[in-house]
């Protein structure tokens, strides 16, 4: 029984972190600099 108990809250902590992980990820996509003038040629 432990044994179970331990495992689930270990998934639960790392769903928790997964969803973090995500959640920042998404923010960074967002963010889209301009490009510089010479890359584009």
């Amino acid at each position: 029984m432990l044994k179970n108990k331990v495992l689930g809250i270990v998934a639960v902590a790392a769903t928790f972190l997964a969803s973090i992980a995500a959640t920042s990820a998404c923010f960074w996509f967002i963010y889209q600099p301009e490009e510089p003038e010479c890359l584009s040629k």
